[in-house]
């Protein structure tokens, strides 16, 4: 039964991209997405290398080829029990079981590869990323060149605007003019009225919702901040601390508290997440 589970997630497991094609084919574009995309699929293609790996030498250890040491055999029990190993859980946050983490990766690789196939997508998923913060940084990069031309200014003087696009990610069939428009978080605490394109009261027992398109639009630094505004945290995952080696803190979306005022949402803990436990 073991043998049969490590074949089929060797077969469930997505394929690595070709970053020696990639690289040749972005080779006069110069567009700082593109640099965020060859490190994405660096760190996504490290770690289908780790896991078939570890598939390999495991399938070759119950067909008594070779030998089952220490750390295979935990990984061995892993499997068994649907749970994600650890030599698989650290290049980014999750607290999903073996079987959803499987097919979360390969919605990932997914995105990245109609990237690679296509050309910049029209809607970003945030979640797919492993580090968020390189996407949102190329897209200031990319802003303060395209605005300013030879006198670029540096990005530590430019911010978001975030607008909330009431439209269904797929039905966007354009490029946002300045920034990129977004999808993938996940709201906690707190419900988002469409109508009003605010926060407000979730109903009973609703723990997640999955927030609307937002349009990340990069622009100068506010001298003021925003009236009536939750300024939102965005986490990996619902474990806010993190680990001790990494932190589970991403940035800030602002958001329009609605009826309620920003320390309402403070106390309430709410906050945007790139995945849940499920």
């Amino acid at each position: 039964m073991l043998l049969k589970k490590v074949q089929q997630l060797m077969e469930a497991i997505p394929q690595k991209i070709d970053l020696v094609e990639l690289k040749y084919k972005l080779l006069k574009d110069d567009n700082p997405l593109n640099v965020v995309l060859v490190q994405e699929l660096q760190r996504y293609n490290s770690l289908l290398s780790i896991i078939a790996r570890d598939l390999i030498a495991l399938e070759k250890g119950i067909q008594g080829f070779a030998v089952i040491s220490a750390s295979l055999e935990i990984i061995m029990r892993n499997l068994s029990d649907n749970v994600l190993p650890q030599p698989w859980s650290v290049f980014y946050f999750s607290l999903k079981s073996l079987s959803r983490w499987i097919e979360d990766l390969n919605d990932r690789m997914e995105f990245f590869s109609k990237w690679v196939a296509k050309g910049l997508p029209y809607v970003f998923i945030l979640s797919a990323f492993s580090y968020p913060n390189g996407f949102s940084t190329a897209l200031l990069q990319r802003f303060s060149r395209r605005s300013f031309g030879a006198n670029i200014v540096s990005i530590d003087r430019l911010e978001f605007d975030f607008n909330p696009i009431n439209r269904p990610a797929g039905d966007i069939q354009e490029y946002a003019k300045d920034g990129a428009y977004v999808t993938g978080l996940i709201l906690e605490g707190a419900k988002w009225n469409v109508e009003k394109n605010c926060l407000c009261e979730p109903d009973v027992m609703e723990l997640y919702i999955k927030m609307p398109v937002i349009h990340f639009k990069p622009i100068q630094k506010r001298s003021r901040a925003l009236q009536n505004n939750y300024e939102c945290p965005v986490y990996y995952y619902p474990i806010r601390a993190g680990t001790v080696d990494r932190d589970s803190y991403i940035m800030k979306i602002d958001l329009k508290c609605g009826e309620q005022p920003g320390a309402f949402w403070i106390k309430r803990g709410t906050a945007l997440l790139l995945s849940t436990a499920n």
